[in-house]
């Protein structure tokens, strides 16, 4: 029973380090990264997506970080099998000064990062706002691709695009560099009016989409998952404190 026992936290204990130091895994580099970023598309605020794979195979699992906006509110933070299979991963989410930074482990060296950031200041039909994107890795080609939304009036983005095209009825804007250090901060100037705060598509989710009133507090359904994941994190806590009580029950039990 004692063998076992110990087996088995010996077993636990190595799956533990699968996962290499962060701090090692943030000097990895990325062969390509694209950051889209779609003011209201499927909600008020501004959706953005980072998507894009590691170059070294070799070093999955791991475990790595990304930087968002202060305030993001996550929708989706997996890492893709090589047949394309989306496996979403539990994260951590801190701020960091100016902006917020994203822990996850990646089984895969592919990676899909969405999120929900509110960029708008009161009901100003002129939206006017700065959108950083921070490197977390060294990119050897990273794509920047801004969608205009629709019913958009005047829309500019700064600096000048390298691209434009319309694609499914959107106007995208795409930028690309070559070989983008870690830790570069790039900032894009977005500007145009808009007179409503409707979306550009019905929200995907949309059991989840209506607002929810509580005591005077709204709820997005963003919010939700977030909280959803807490609750996952507080839950995975307190199973392993019990696992690890457990075993000091049972050897104390033995030693009597």
């Amino acid at each position: 029973m004692k063998k076992s026992l110990i087996l088995l936290l010996s077993g636990f204990l190595f799956f533990l380090t699968l996962f290499p130091d962060p701090a090692a895994a943030s000097e990895m580099e990325l062969g390509r990264m694209r950051v889209a970023i779609w003011p209201e598309y499927d909600d008020p605020g501004v959706l953005v997506i980072y998507d894009g794979r590691f170059v070294d195979d070799g070093s999955f699992p791991t475990e790595t970080s990304f930087f968002l906006p202060k305030g993001a509110i996550i929708s989706d933070a997996c890492s893709l099998s090589p047949r394309g299979q989306h496996f979403c991963q539990l994260f951590k989410q801190k701020n960091v000064g100016d902006m917020d930074e994203v822990r996850l482990k990646l089984p895969f060296p592919n990676f899909y990062l969405s999120f929900h950031v509110d960029l708008f200041a009161g009901d100003d039909p002129v939206r006017d706002f700065i959108y950083k994107v921070k490197t977390s890795h060294r990119v050897r080609k990273l794509e920047i691709d801004i969608q205009e939304p629709l019913r958009a009036e005047g829309f500019t983005v700064t600096p000048e695009p390298q691209k434009t095209e319309l694609v499914d009825g959107f106007k995208h804007y795409r930028f690309y560099i070559d070989n983008q250090d870690m830790g570069a901060d790039m900032p894009f100037e977005i500007k145009y009016k808009k007179d409503d705060n409707r979306p550009s598509v019905n929200i995907k989710y949309s059991p989840m989409s209506s607002t929810m009133n509580m005591g005077g507090m709204s709820k997005s359904p963003y919010g939700e998952r977030r909280n959803f994941l807490r609750l996952l994190y507080v839950l995975a806590g307190s199973g392993l404190v019990i696992f690890l009580g457990l075993l000091w029950f049972v050897f104390r039990k033995k030693k009597v």
